[in-house]
């Protein structure tokens, strides 16, 4: 049996018969191919916060892996109204347009001095007016225009999508808005930026920040510094488009600031652990965030782009905003120092398969529902 053939039937396996994916889909570079040409190439994908591009020409690129182990690189720019998407590749021979992130007026080509708007229109280029079209006709610049991405805004982030036929993101993430719009995400501010690239399966890092069963092992120095939190962690099925658990502490204290009523009750106390399938998962808290775009580099490598962010009202109402942030961030560097043995000591182990693999814990409900997505996209 292929390993298709093998995540063909994980995909109809009920949470009961659940167990980890076939071994081989963690180190095998045709699986990796067929993730690229079939979840990567037609699934939505987070590539920014609005916050990112709040003015008339913040721009931001990203590099989308696709098939055969490149990438597509893309610009996302906020032009008047609206925030698009386009090939960051000048179309006149292929200079790539912009670096980094940023704020242009009009994107210039470093090569020729080919100019765009915003809207990605060809606004000219310099000593053309001898050239021709493809059929004898003056060159113009109105028949040029970079090639667009489409574009999806939800709950403060930017997403793409390679396919310009995908089902649009919106309706299939209407159970997921309900539970976390009331927490504004998109009003947090960012206090710190990190890329990374770990030794490990891109799906493992997935599956390791959705999995609610490691939390009192791995990270009782961290997150389990003040109890374990197992007995308050609420598990819900997910979708075949993303799953989520939250924590909530009853007796707890607030994590809100005083003077913030975007949350009333238990939701004032509430974690949200959420993933948007393939690679957008999210750490949604009442005062702070965290969130990881993850994407493959190889069987073996992985590369997380991730920020965290502050709600207005928790850095406004901090004694000391500067020490609050810093000890956020020593946390999320511990709970990263914790992790990253772990996945990356899994990844060495599906080299050598030695061992069965054994039921889930109610509390890796979301871990197989990541599970069930990817192996659905892999068998259509």
């Amino acid at each position: 049996m292929s390993v298709f053939d093998e995540l063909r039937a994980h995909a109809s396996l009920p949470f009961e018969q659940a167990r980890m994916l076939p071994l081989e889909a963690y180190a095998s570079a045709e699986v990796l191919d067929a993730e690229l040409a079939t979840v990567f190439a037609r699934d939505w994908q987070c590539v920014a916060r609005t916050a990112d591009l709040g003015d008339v020409g913040d721009y931001v690129c990203v590099d989308l892996p696709v098939t055969g182990g490149g990438v597509r690189p893309i610009v996302v720019i906020r032009g008047e109204g609206s925030i698009r998407a386009f090939d960051n590749v000048c179309i006149h021979r292929g200079a790539q347009l912009l670096t980094g992130c940023g704020n242009e007026a009009r994107i210039t080509c470093p090569y020729h001095a080919w100019v765009y708007r915003h809207d990605g229109s060809l606004v000219g280029g310099p000593y053309m007016a001898e050239s021709t079209e493809v059929d004898g006709s003056p060159f113009s610049p109105d028949r040029h225009r970079l090639p667009e991405v489409r574009v999806e805004l939800w709950n403060g982030f930017v997403f793409v999508n390679l396919d310009p036929d995908a089902e649009a993101l919106g309706p299939r993430l209407a159970g997921l808005d309900e539970i976390v719009r009331r927490f504004d995400m998109g009003s947090y501010v960012t206090v710190r930026e990190v890329v990374d690239v770990w030794p490990t399966n891109w799906k493992l890092l997935v599956e390791n920040f959705m999995d609610a069963y490691h939390v009192f092992k791995v990270h009782k120095e961290s997150f389990g510094a003040n109890g374990d939190s197992t007995g308050a962690t609420e598990m819900y099925p997910g979708t075949l488009d993303w799953a989520h658990h939250r924590v909530v502490e009853a007796n707890g204290p607030d994590l809100i600031a005083d003077g913030d009523d975007r949350l009333d009750g238990e939701w004032r106390r509430t974690i949200v652990l959420a993933a948007v399938f393939p690679g957008f998962v999210i750490q949604l808290q009442p005062d702070w965030l965290w969130f990881l775009r993850i994407t493959p580099v190889g069987t073996d490598r992985v590369r997380i782009a991730w920020q965290v962010a502050l709600a207005p009202a928790t850095l406004e109402a901090a004694d000391d905003p500067d020490d609050l942030v810093a000890g956020i961030n020593a946390l999320v560097d511990q709970v990263n120092s914790e992790d990253h043995p772990v996945v990356a000591g899994i990844r060495r182990s599906v080299d050598r398969p030695q061992f069965d693999r054994a039921p889930l814990s109610y509390l890796e409900r979301n871990v197989y529902d990541f599970d069930r997505y990817l192996a659905t996209r892999l068998s259509r």
